[in-house]
């Protein structure tokens, strides 16, 4: 990884404790797709001009689904879903459902984000379904990137929930819907944010020893996501208080050292077994010293 082009998934010197929890409520590697549900932060319009959307090659079809999303939002749809498919540059789709409100006078969106664990035709495949059973977006969804640019709004029954409206269209989601209507979305956030709070006491403003030490709490991030990558990925090959970190596939490995004739872990300094292949504290992976 080219340190220069490389885009941290937050910085804890910048970002607030919410930012980094909901990285890793969404980026946590391992963990089941209902864990990974984001209650994102609510989005105005007044953000479409502000917001930088020059970050990659689907920034553009973005901004417009946001455009798109904020008109359907001023036609009087209840529910606008959002698909954005897997790509060369995105290791999984995501499907966002965006609820609007006013604040103030001001029309925003409340928005759930689900991990989509489908690949391009399938998302396509799902988006149609969406419109034929009653589904608009604001133009044609004929390819995958016209399915990024395009949500997809739904207009409530009287007395209906978005979550009955989710339910019905997509059922093999209902696990996720339940998550949400029942609140351990919002629950599992409040945990990490817990654990964030912690961590950042522990790092002193270093955004690797904050991932080892989350890491050692149980949260380890995607090596790379949608939204960045982890500070870990920054250290593979270098020398780092003289041992090196390399990446074998998504996972960082380092040589055991010994001191005063004990083994330790490098990155953390728990003491560990001949026979450790991972370090129990800190995750990482652990090999034998090359004998030379």
């Amino acid at each position: 990884m080219n340190i220069e082009e490389f885009k941290p998934y937050f910085d804890i010197n910048s970002h607030g404790v919410g930012v980094v929890a909901r990285a890793y409520q969404e980026e946590r590697n391992g963990a089941d797709i209902s864990l990974r549900v984001v209650h994102a932060e609510k989005y105005g319009v007044s953000r479409i001009g502000g917001d930088n959307w020059e970050y990659n090659k689907h920034s553009n079809s973005e901004k417009e689904a946001t455009v798109h999303a904020f008109e359907l939002a001023e036609d009087g749809f209840d529910v606008i879903i959002w698909i954005s498919p897997k790509s060369d540059i995105y290791e999984e789709g995501r499907l966002n459902v965006m609820l609007p409100n006013r604040d103030n006078d001001e029309l925003s969106f409340d928005p759930w984000g689900v991990p989509l664990p489908l690949g391009g035709e399938d998302s396509m495949k799902l988006a149609n379904r969406l419109i034929e059973v009653g589904g608009l977006s604001m133009d044609s969804i004929n390819d995958e990137e016209s399915l990024r640019q395009q949500p997809i709004g739904f207009r409530l029954d009287e007395g209906e929930t978005w979550f009955d409206r989710c339910r019905k269209l997509i059922p093999e989601m209902i696990d996720i819907w339940d998550e949400i209507e029942n609140g351990n979305v919002d629950r599992t956030m409040e945990k990490i944010v817990e654990q964030v709070k912690i961590a950042r006491e522990v790092a002193r403003g270093d955004n690797v020893i904050f991932e080892i030490e989350m890491i050692s709490r149980g949260y380890r991030l995607n090596v790379a996501g949608d939204h960045g990558g982890s500070w870990l990925s920054t250290l593979e090959g270098k020398g780092i208080y003289n041992y090196k970190i390399e990446k074998a596939g998504n996972e960082f490995v380092t040589e055991k050292i010994e001191v005063n004739g004990k083994l330790i872990c490098p990155l953390c300094g728990l003491e560990i077994s001949e026979g450790a292949t991972s370090c129990s504290k800190c995750g990482i992976s652990l090999k034998n010293k090359a004998q030379n």
